[in-house]
């Protein structure tokens, strides 16, 4: 059990705040190995007033005031850069403000990490809701996670899950930091091909342990911007996500299309995209030990639709991506 240190990015968040630190305070890891820091990034509402009670409870909890950028690095990239720099210990994890993780977090990620050559290991995230619009995305998050799992398991490593993940000091250092690198509306994946171009190893992992959970966009405008902002960094993926998010994006409008030139086989394309992609979430909760959303489940197809066109109008339409205040 090493010393460990723990970021949390964080602009305002006053509504999630105080459940992200009461997880992080109920890790099975030993306090005094534990340096938690909060990078309060300008929030204009009470993030630093209930950070700072934390704190003053808390010796392990540390806040940090952002006042300027570190180099090239914006945003939350430039919050990472001045609290790597901060904290001291030389295994890193990283987490959002409105994340709350799993009590054996460190136990699921630790391990990984600390196997030879091992730069960076990231988790998995999952979506709680209930409503239709929450409840849908909790599915799109299984199907991503999926995703992630799966090409990295056939030897096709993409990305890191920004909310979940963990780096070396070594690694990290290595790369230069953030504040060395060209912005990116993703930074998770920005760090993440910057460590395996140094020689490092990254993995992504799907087990109970490493479980966290993130609350979902309530707002349909919000969820489109954060899903503008996804679309605008997945550009840089490697090339079979084009095939994925090409997939993804035309499967509705073809599938339409075909249903007027010929209606029984448009039928069974998609009874055979339903039936396995329904089995793909199965085997994801599955093994995740995690209850599955029923009502999300059986509603999904009806979200789908609707969200990957609202998606692509969206995304082509010269609406600057809203990411927390700040435009790109």
């Amino acid at each position: 059990m090493p010393h460990i240190a723990i970021l949390v990015p964080a602009r305002n968040e006053e509504e999630n705040v105080a459940s992200c630190l009461s997880s992080l305070l109920a890790l099975n890891y030993p306090t005094d190995k534990i340096e938690i820091w909060v990078g309060n990034d300008q929030s204009t509402d009470g993030t630093a007033q209930i950070v700072d009670t934390f704190a003053k409870k808390h010796p392990h909890i540390h806040l940090f005031q952002l006042t300027g950028e570190m180099g090239k690095a914006k945003a939350k990239a430039n919050v990472l850069a001045q609290l790597v720099r901060k904290c001291s210990a030389d295994y890193i994890f990283v987490t959002d403000a409105d994340i709350t993780v799993g009590k054996n977090w460190i136990q699921g990620l630790l391990p990984h990490l600390q196997t030879s050559n091992m730069g960076m290991v990231s988790g998995t995230t999952l979506v709680k809701g209930s409503g239709f619009l929450q409840a849908g995305q909790s599915i799109d998050w299984t199907i991503g996670n999926g995703y992630l799992i799966g090409l990295n398991q056939l030897g096709m490593p993409s990305t890191a899950v920004g909310n979940n993940m963990a780096f070396t000091r070594e690694a990290y250092l290595a790369t230069g930091g953030y504040e060395t690198m060209d912005f990116s509306v993703t930074e998770d994946f920005q760090l993440f091909t910057a460590i395996r171009k140094c020689g490092y190893q990254t993995t992504n992992v799907m087990e109970k342990l490493s479980l966290n959970y993130s609350k979902p966009q309530i707002q349909l405008e919000k969820l489109l911007h954060q899903r503008k902002r996804w679309m605008m960094g997945a550009q840089d993926l490697p090339w079979y996500w084009g095939i994925i998010f090409g997939v993804q994006a035309f499967f509705y409008i073809g599938l339409i299309l075909l249903f007027y030139i010929n209606p029984a086989v448009a039928w069974r394309i998609w009874l055979i995209k339903w039936v396995l992609q329904q089995t793909f979430v199965l085997l994801i909760h599955a093994r995740l030990r995690e209850p599955l959303p029923w009502k999300a489940f059986l509603g999904y197809e009806f979200y789908s639709v609707g969200m990957h066109l609202a998606m692509i109008t969206f995304f082509i339409s010269p609406t600057k991506m809203d990411w927390k205040g700040r435009k790109y």
